[in-house]
């Protein structure tokens, strides 16, 4: 019984599969050209300029405010026109970013920070201690703001003098600097918004990065040209950086190969033959954090029942989705905290339950022998092969009795279901750690990181979670995480499903190196 259903699901897996190449191969020609000219009468330059370089990616920005959403596209795109006081490197190492020193003072909590004297905002004033203060006090205080979680163990941001500050916790607090390298951390002018107000801002966002946006046409493009007095090293190679809005992923390829861009992001497994075949172009894969999920309400209907949720999981085959769809691209986990993330239980990861007879063993001591029907809501062209991926699962969930009816929703659709916390069963995300902590992962499974999504509220996690996160001791801490990571495979308010590679298509006249977090370094795309 089990191989033929491992053979009805190869058999639909195959089929889905065929359809996504054929689409590719069609789409990519007929549809490039409209693409291609927008952007150009847009931008009103020509991707063949020299100085320009023009980045096709998969979606847009949501906003121009670093603080204001937790959302990978617009983080990795204001990364380079935002400082903080540390930033991660290419090689995921926390390096200087606006600090020129900080240490930790005696009392355990407090961060003191000296910052260079050099740095100046977009619009020439300079960055002080004050702005940096009230930044972080902007995030650590807004309670829209989806980083507010994640920065609510800071008790204060104060300017001591004009260049120092002081970044205290309200306990030990032993991921301070991976904090500080978010997003969320991003430094503003205090002084602008002042007298000017937020609105204002938005509309014309100043940091202090080696990169100022000087145009944003919303769901079409984004253009950064480098701050001439920015403190650090310029790269010289580009005079303007255009990201464009291509959602389709043959398109993004097609452009790529007729010369329109210099890379692309979201490469999926069936286009790259396409880009590798091309002469001049190539596919450059790098390890990712983005993991594969689908969030369970743990507290309303069939699945409040922890069988019925175990059923799930068991009925998805998550080897077969990283072989067949992600074409060996991936792994398959059981922890949304991959490999090389600090806390990660290695015992989790290339491993997964699959096991559809007992899926339907499960189903029945639930009540449900004759399964049930349930909505799933998934992104399409948000996240690599995430339609086929949620359409492979609903295949699988078919096959133990559970129908679903599945909303494949486009980036910007998806992207409101998932801020208003309004899915109705399940929810497809493909989750990235915003730092390299376990952390950063974990704490997404109580509070409001779980509304709408599984409304998972464990109290005993919660109380391991705090534990954990103040705790110094980093074996203690690492045993803490870990354990929490098994609970939530036992638990299953999230089936977890693989982690993704990334994979960009680029041209062989630059040079890129793929970042574990996603994000765009301008400052390192050379020219060959």
């Amino acid at each position: 019984m089990k191989k033929n259903i491992r053979n009805a699901l190869a058999l639909c897996l195959a089929v889905l599969m065929m359809a996504t190449m054929l689409a590719g191969c069609s789409g990519g020609a007929s549809s490039s050209t409209p693409a291609s000219a927008s952007a150009s009468a847009a931008s009103g330059t020509s991707s063949n300029d020299s100085t320009t370089l023009t980045l096709a990616i998969n979606a847009d920005i949501l906003t121009t405010d670093p603080q204001a959403l937790n959302n990978g596209t617009t983080t990795s795109v204001l990364y380079n026109v935002f400082s903080n006081l540390v930033k991660y490197d290419d090689a995921g190492e926390i390096v200087m970013d606006l600090a020129e020193s900080y240490e930790l003072l005696e009392d355990q909590v407090t961060w003191e920070f000296k910052i260079r004297e050099d740095a100046v905002f977009h619009d020439g004033t300079p960055v002080t201690a004050e702005d940096v203060a009230w930044s972080l006090t902007r995030v650590m205080t807004d309670e829209s703001s989806s980083d507010y979680m994640n920065f609510s163990p800071l008790a204060e941001a104060v300017a001591v003098d004009d260049y120092t500050v002081h970044v205290v916790s309200k306990d030990p607090y032993p991921i301070m600097l991976q904090l500080l390298c978010k997003g969320g951390a991003a430094v503003l002018p205090k002084a602008y918004f002042e007298e000017n107000g937020e609105e204002a801002w938005l509309a014309n966002p100043i940091g202090s990065g080696p990169y100022q946006l000087t145009e944003y046409v919303k769901d079409d493009h984004v253009t950064l040209v480098p701050f001439a007095d920015y403190y650090g090293e310029q790269n010289p190679d580009w005079e303007e950086v255009i990201f464009r809005v291509v959602p389709e992923s043959s398109t993004r390829v097609g452009e790529l190969i007729a010369g329109n861009v210099d890379a692309v992001n979201m490469v999926i497994p069936t286009e790259w033959e396409r880009v590798n075949g091309n002469e001049g172009t190539a596919v450059v894969n790098g390890p990712s954090t983005r993991v594969y999920q689908l969030a369970l309400k743990t507290d309303k209907g069939p699945t409040a029942d922890l069988r019925v949720r175990q059923a799930i999981d068991l009925a998805i085959d998550d080897q077969t989705i990283v072989d067949t769809i992600l074409q060996g691209a991936g792994t398959p986990m059981l922890t949304r905290i991959p490999s090389g993330v600090n806390g990660c239980n290695e015992d989790l990861v290339g491993k997964y339950n699959y096991d559809p007879e007992r899926a339907k063993e499960l189903l029945a001591e639930a009540g449900y022998p004759d399964g049930f029907s349930m909505k799933i809501e998934a992104p399409t062209g948000r996240y690599t092969m995430d339609a086929e991926i949620s359409q492979a699962i609903v295949a699988m969930l078919s096959q133990v009795g559970i129908t679903v009816d599945l909303q494949l929703l486009e980036s910007s659709a998806y992207s409101n279901v998932f801020s208003a916390h309004s899915a109705e069963d399940g929810f497809m995300t493909c989750f990235g750690l915003g730092f390299f902590d376990a952390s950063y992962g974990m704490i997404g499974y109580f509070g409001v990181n779980t509304s709408g999504e599984s409304n998972w509220n464990d109290q005993e996690y919660i109380d391991m979670y705090y534990e954990a996160e103040f705790n110094m001791n980093e074996e203690e801490r690492t045993q803490l995480f870990q354990e929490m990571q098994q609970m939530v495979a036992d638990e299953v308010p999230y089936a977890i499903i693989c982690q993704i590679d990334n994979s960009y298509g680029v041209k062989d006249s630059i040079t890129m190196t793929p970042r574990l977090d996603d994000v765009w370094n301008l400052s390192t795309i050379r020219k060959v």
